[in-house]
């Protein structure tokens, strides 16, 4: 009995960890979108800092990598119907 439920929360995590961080990563667009409005500039700064907190792993990545940056732009364009440059 106890197999069947270790199994089962197995394979919840399977699927939940994934989902969850594709999740995590799909969500930086929309909620850049809110900080930045479509000039570049930013909008609300209040929240800059917990932005920067929850999006570390990722602002890190984009930072180290050009193909990430250019996937972050792009995204961020996409969601914010903006045409912000890399600097």
């Amino acid at each position: 009995m106890s197999e069947k439920k270790e199994s089962k929360f197995l394979r919840f995590a399977y699927y939940a960890i994934p989902i969850l961080l594709a999740v995590y990563v799909l969500s930086i667009g929309p909620v850049a979108a809110f900080l930045v409005d479509s000039d570049g500039s930013m909008i609300h700064p209040e929240y800059a800092k917990e932005f920067s907190y929850f999006y570390y792993p990722l602002m890190l990545l984009i930072t180290q990598n050009k193909l990430a940056r250019d996937a972050y732009f792009s995204y961020l364009n996409l969601c914010n119907d903006s045409n912000i440059s890399i600097e």
